[in-house]
């Protein structure tokens, strides 16, 4: 009979300078999608419409999303979570400034949907979610 060996994974913590960062993070993609629904608004856009309204969702979303790695009290665990930390800070600086001129809401609007799921991969502490999910995050950004 032919055993097969488990290696154990390279798990880390997430220190808590590490989830301030990525509380201020999507703070910070939550201000710039703010910014451009405010600026859709002056363009002459209505409240009413469906992209503005999609975008005010997100924008209260990523804001509960940031107040809550901000204010965790335990730190997360994750499997090689250099790496992972590294893609998320990638992905979100790359939103940011993405968003930072940004005068297309549907872009927005696909932005702040990819951030959104990096934001629930991060809470499901694996790895190849959140990779994945920091792509995807590139890829709404025009980076990838």
């Amino acid at each position: 009979m032919k055993t097969t060996q488990t290696l154990p994974l390279n798990t880390s913590t997430l220190s808590d300078d590490q989830m301030q960062a990525l509380a201020q993070s999507f703070h910070d993609i939550a201000v710039e999608i703010g910014q451009v629904r405010l600026n859709a608004i002056a363009a002459g856009s209505k409240l009413t419409d469906p992209g503005i309204v999609q975008l005010q969702g997100y924008i209260f979303s990523l804001m509960n999303t940031a107040s809550g790695f901000a204010l965790q009290a335990a730190n997360i665990t994750l499997a090689n979570a250099d790496q992972s930390v590294n893609q998320i800070a990638l992905a979100t600086k790359a939103a940011d400034k993405a968003l930072d001129k940004l005068q297309n809401i549907d872009k927005a609007i696909n932005i702040a949907s990819s951030v959104i799921v990096l934001a629930m991969a991060i809470s499901t502490k694996n790895p190849t979610q959140i990779i994945a999910a920091s792509k995807a995050v590139l890829g709404a950004a025009g980076v990838v």
